[in-house]
């Protein structure tokens, strides 16, 4: 997509993945391997889940990751018209406000590992969508808090994953708690990808000028 300046089309490639055609592939096999996964689990997940907070959650997440994925795998192309960008829009903001809702859920059962970690998800996801759409290079103050807030924000999560891992309680919580680490692995790769070409085609073009 290309809402603001910072998604100028570096080199005419889609803008998930731009490395050599053995890398494309092997992404490509990564992420369509992780989203099969998580649609496995979510099934397994919907399955044994009674209570409507739970259930809710993750049917929104699952409308976030895929605006998102289209989104970051499109960043160097315009949408096609206004009624494209309403519909991503729309879907982006009822999974936003559906997520929050959820969250308010899991405060109000007092399940706190819940709350600690959608909290940081949705932190993770705002730091995303800034990368996405804010304008500028990213460099200096803001690039080192881009990097640092989103270390943060990952290790929470990673722990969060791990004490479910640990308790062996809820083997799906575990389970789908890495998984969507993986998802969003497959997130930052298409992001990471747009940036690296953006830079090299800035790069390139300021060779080409003289001094």
């Amino acid at each position: 997509m290309q809402p603001s300046s910072h998604h100028a089309t570096p080199d005419g490639q889609r803008g998930a993945w731009r490395g050599g055609g053995m890398a494309r592939t092997a992404f490509h096999v990564f992420k369509w391997t992780v989203y099969g996964l998580l649609a496995v689990n979510t099934w397994l997940y919907f399955s044994t889940k009674p209570t409507l907070t739970p259930f809710i959650d993750q049917l929104a997440w699952i409308t976030l990751l895929a605006t998102m994925e289209y989104e970051s795998s499109t960043l160097d192309q315009g949408y096609s018209g206004p009624w494209e960008r309403r519909i991503v829009t729309g879907l982006t903001g009822l999974a936003y406000a559906v997520i929050v809702f959820a969250w308010i859920g899991y405060i109000r059962e007092e399940e706190w590992l819940d709350v600690v970690n959608s909290s940081a998800w949705l932190l993770i996801c705002a730091v995303l969508f800034w990368q996405m759409y804010a304008p500028g290079d990213y460099e200096g103050w803001e690039a080192r808090a881009i990097r640092w807030g989103k270390v943060v924000l990952y290790l929470t999560v990673a722990g969060c994953a791990l004490v479910w891992t640990i308790e062996a309680s809820k083997p799906l919580d575990a389970v789908d708690a890495w998984l969507w680490l993986a998802c969003f692995a497959v997130i930052e790769l298409n992001v990471f990808g747009f940036e690296q070409g953006s830079a090299s085609a800035r790069s390139a073009s300021g060779g080409s000028t003289p001094d």
